[in-house]
């Protein structure tokens, strides 16, 4: 914080009138780059120009007005152009201190844009983790799935009842390909909102029964029950199909690598190392899609 340009910026806070505005602090400089100028342009004219005194004093008078009405319209200008600065202190402020949680526009590409961008994206984490805590931990705040500890506790007890029942059940690991590009080049609050509706288009293609879990930032855990191996196939490879569209209505083709793992559940070992064994299983199956390039299925029966 020691340029030179905060220095500047620092310098024009200890102004009486400018310190504490910050359209006030653009539109100063710009009065200044606007009339000093002119000013010049007037005083050079008295200087060289062979006209009477009183075509001086009228060309002055004309070049005055002309002066003061830019520089009013470039005021107006200029505290409109800043507003979104403002308007984002004041969404900032709003939050800090009512919890009133903004609307600030996400679509905008320019460093202004970016701003308000992040500072919404940064308000939904901040909300959605404060409700992740009045509500329950073992809740993910921006999918609402199960979270990872949650998840692994429901597989535990479907290992259970695969053994009791002496039922078949698919666990999929899903791993969303390349979605740090996605957020790199889209930002992280467009980032999340594609990162949901992904997740709504592979909770519409499983059945009641069946469930997601948020494994990490990319990964998700996916059990299906009362299936056969065919149908197991047929269920992954439409969830690669899908696609979803970005808020500027861009479509983004889904690529899913996907490691799944048929679990019979007729072994002799206890339902913690079954958990454990499982889930290496189903790690070294997504591992290999990976390694292969991804955005395949490997499936493990």
């Amino acid at each position: 914080m020691n340029s030179n340009q905060f220095k500047f910026y620092l310098a024009l806070s200890r102004v009486p009138l400018l310190k504490n505005s910050y359209p006030l602090k653009i539109m100063a400089i710009a009065f200044i780059g606007m009339i000093m100028p002119l000013l010049t342009l007037s005083v050079s004219l008295f200087i060289i120009s062979s006209l009477s005194f009183n075509d001086h004093i009228g060309l002055f008078v004309i070049i005055l007005l002309a002066t003061v009405v830019g520089t009013i319209t470039s005021f107006f200008l200029l505290y409109w152009l800043l507003y979104p600065i403002t308007l984002t202190a004041r969404a900032l402020h709003q939050y800090l201190h009512n919890e009133q949680k903004p609307k600030l526009p996400t679509y905008l590409g320019d460093c202004v844009g970016q701003l308000m961008t992040e500072v919404q994206y940064t308000i939904d984490k901040l909300d959605l983790l404060k409700h992740s805590f009045d509500t329950s931990a073992t809740v993910d705040p921006l999918t609402g799935l199960l979270n990872r500890l949650a998840g692994e506790e429901r597989l535990r007890q479907d290992i259970a009842r695969a053994r009791r029942e002496e039922k078949h059940m698919l666990v999929a690991l899903i791993d969303i390909e390349n979605f740090k590009t996605i957020n790199e080049h889209f930002g992280h609050y467009l980032g999340d909102l594609c990162l949901t509706q992904i997740v709504e288009i592979v909770a519409k293609n499983i059945r009641e029964g069946d469930w997601l879990a948020r494994w990490n930032d990319d990964r998700f855990m996916m059990v299906l029950w009362n299936f056969n191996h065919t149908n197991a196939l047929i269920v992954l490879e439409r969830l690669q199909q899908q696609s979803v569209k970005t808020p500027m209505g861009e479509l983004l083709q889904i690529c899913l690598s996907i490691g799944a793992c048929e679990y019979r559940g007729d072994t002799d070992l206890d339902t913690e190392t079954e958990l454990e064994t499982l889930l290496i299983h189903i790690d070294d199956a997504l591992s290999q899609v990976k390694e292969a390039g991804g955005g395949g299925i490997q499936l493990i029966e």
